[in-house]
């Protein structure tokens, strides 16, 4: 493996750097412990991290996704809290809120509190359109970690276009500052995430220039995944300039993404089959808002079904259905973390 496949992603370590300023000592502990038992016995290993989807619903609608059509109601939070014990009791050590649009749920402040109880690192994902000036106080108040806000472009006219809603763009650039403008010590840590594909792969470098013009902790960058059905190749005149763009900014600071990582972006939306053993069963677990149980977060958006987190570790997908999907996914939510304990070979 390369030096620069070796390199962790920025945002991995942002979280420990945000462990340390808290003071959270023992969580650092469990973290390393956990982290060595991964790597030395990955059979026998418990999940790292969970992510936890409070909600189906969104009020975006977006081109490439049909996660709404899912909805049928939020659960509860006494459900939630629920679902956040058992997530700490398999040995978790954080949790990633996410939908839908996490924003969404009424109790979603009181699920972040909760979850913080527990002892679990809090990190959200959303689309930044439900964090008014009002909504900043509790949320900060709540104890979250860190934000990632979905930003789909440098232009309004790309990123409004993916998104279905006018002003979405200027909606994020207003959510941003509010929320720098009321933080503390630089928490919570602040990302923008890009979703890479035929639409936007022009705006790489642009759209780490609006991040760092709007004063965000980091930037990251992800290919974009289809909800809906396997996705088209990206024509092939725009692969190399794609690989260009990203291997250019791969050691900016602001830039979130390993190397490695950021390599296999172009390859992945050209088409190529990407590494399929995959740390996600030994090190994630994720939980939909029905309560149905997962490995990973792809096989929860890009498949339906499953088992209830009652009835314990879920069985096996079939292996035809399992490969369709795990070709399918390039999510840094776990292949960073494949790369950082060299699981997989950086692709070619």
């Amino acid at each position: 493996m390369s030096g620069s496949a070796k390199r962790r992603r920025r945002a991995h370590v942002a979280g420990v750097t945000a462990a340390l300023a808290r003071g959270e000592w023992r969580w650092l502990a469990r973290a390393a412990w956990r982290l060595v038992q991964l790597r030395v016995a990955p059979g026998r290993a418990r999940p790292l991290f969970a992510t936890l989807a409070v909600t189906w619903r969104c009020n975006y609608r977006c081109t490439f996704c049909d996660l709404p059509d899912r909805a049928r109601g939020d659960p509860p939070l006494a459900t939630l809290v629920e679902r956040l014990t058992a997530i700490a009791a398999s040995g978790a050590l954080a949790v990633g809120l996410t939908g839908g649009e996490p924003l969404l749920h009424p109790q979603l402040f009181e699920v972040i509190a909760a979850a913080r109880r527990l002892g679990l690192l809090v990190h959200l994902n959303s689309n930044g359109s439900r964090l008014t000036e009002a909504a900043v106080a509790p949320l900060l108040a709540s104890g979250l970690h860190s934000i990632n806000l979905s930003l789909d472009g440098a232009t309004a006219a790309t990123h409004d276009a993916l998104r279905r809603v006018p002003g979405s763009f200027a909606q994020i650039e207003r959510t941003v500052r509010a929320l720098l403008a009321a933080r503390r010590r630089g928490s919570p840590r602040l990302a923008l995430v890009m979703a890479v594909g035929a639409e936007n792969a022009g705006e790489v470098a642009p759209f780490l220039a609006v991040a760092r013009a709007w004063g965000v902790d980091g930037a990251g960058f992800l290919p974009h995944h289809e909800f809906v059905g396997p996705r088209a190749p990206l024509p092939p005149a725009s692969v190399a300039k794609l690989a260009s763009a990203l291997a250019a900014v791969a050691d900016d600071p602001l830039q979130d993404n390993s190397p490695a990582y950021l390599g296999a972006i172009a390859p992945f939306l050209d088409g190529a089959p990407m590494p399929q053993q995959c740390s996600a069963p030994a090190s994630h677990l994720a939980i939909d808002p029905d309560g149905v149980r997962y490995p990973c977060v792809p096989l929860m958006t890009l498949t339906r079904g499953g088992s209830p987190l009652a009835a314990g570790a879920p069985p096996p997908l079939p292996a035809d259905l399992r490969e369709e999907v795990c070709r399918r996914c390039w999510w840094n939510c776990h292949r960073e973390l494949d790369l950082s304990l060299h699981r997989l070979a950086a692709p070619r």
